[in-house]
């Protein structure tokens, strides 16, 4: 468990607060939506209510993360956002092909979104088009993965923060603070066995003492790729692994689809609660009033 001497920020987003020294605030858990195929709307519909339940009752603050892979999907996802989602709550877009990003922003703006916005994510394959539509379609929040081809430790991580692995012409931080983006989350790019996965957590502690900016990963992608887990029973391994980021001192988890839901939120609520009792005592950390521990023990 740790306190970090470098100032730690938080940013609020449609009431969430992330960031902060660990035991401060809640984690924030983003759960996807939409991982394959065709929407179907009904299902993530009772998904994404399960969710906001489940937030409800433990104070533990929940993001959907919606996935958008194909064109003609992005009007239905972005009616579906608007009509399924409460009207102030924010939600992130995780966009792996860069020829939809800036489709998807301009279709945000349109429907006056981008104020509940986050951005997942910018990163190394960031194109040119892409930093000019950030630049007039600005999310309020963005996701950065410090993903780096050519150094794949922390260290490496930091260096693409900062100057890009010298990819490109300037660091992912400068790219997104010129696009007018302020409030950025440090993804730590959880990685396949035997690429060294551990960095990812290893990273958080590093990012958080040099940045004080709000860090996590999807740690829950190294499970999905260890193969030899599908002889045990893998959905409690995929939802215990995400307790590991908290407690290197990250602030939000990338958990994986909205169906891991009902065991992802007690388990980070539980590891909260004992961190946030850990800190108190020895670094003085006092939790926020929406915190689990004041829910559970007032």
């Amino acid at each position: 468990m740790f306190s970090f001497t470098q100032e730690q920020k938080v940013f609020r987003i449609g009431g969430i607060s992330i960031g902060g020294q660990p035991g401060e605030h809640p984690t924030v858990l983003f759960g996807g939506v939409f991982f394959k195929g065709a929407p179907r709307l009904k299902e993530a519909k009772k998904n994404l209510d399960d969710m906001l339940a489940l937030s409800h009752t433990t104070h533990i603050p929940a993001i959907p993360d919606f996935f958008i892979r194909y064109e003609k999907h992005i009007p239905l996802i972005i009616d579906f956002i608007n009509s399924a989602l409460p009207s102030h709550h924010p939600f992130s877009v995780d966009i792996i092909d860069p020829h939809l990003k800036p489709q998807v922003l301009s279709h945000l703006a349109k429907h006056d979104l981008l104020h509940r916005t986050i951005y997942n994510s910018i990163h190394i394959g960031i194109t040119e088009k892409e930093r000019k539509t950030l630049h007039k379609y600005p999310p309020a929040m963005a996701i950065i993965l410090a993903f780096n081809p050519k150094d794949n430790s922390p260290d490496g991580r930091l260096e693409i923060l900062e100057n890009s692995a010298h990819l490109l012409n300037k660091g992912l931080l400068e790219i997104s603070r010129e696009a007018g983006i302020e409030k950025l989350l440090i993804d730590t790019a959880a990685m396949a066995p035997g690429e060294n996965s551990g960095a990812a957590i290893a990273a958080i502690p590093v990012i958080k003492e040099e940045y004080g900016l709000p860090v996590g990963c999807a740690i829950h992608n190294v499970v999905e790729k260890s193969h030899w887990l599908t002889s045990f029973k893998k959905s409690i391994v995929d939802a215990s692994s995400n307790t590991t980021i908290p407690l290197f001192g990250g602030d939000y988890v990338l958990y994986g689809p909205l169906t891991l839901s009902s065991s992802v939120f007690p388990l980070i609520a539980w590891e909260d609660i004992l961190i946030s009792e850990y800190v108190e005592n020895y670094f003085g950390v006092k939790p926020c009033d929406g915190h689990p521990r004041k829910r559970f023990f007032p």
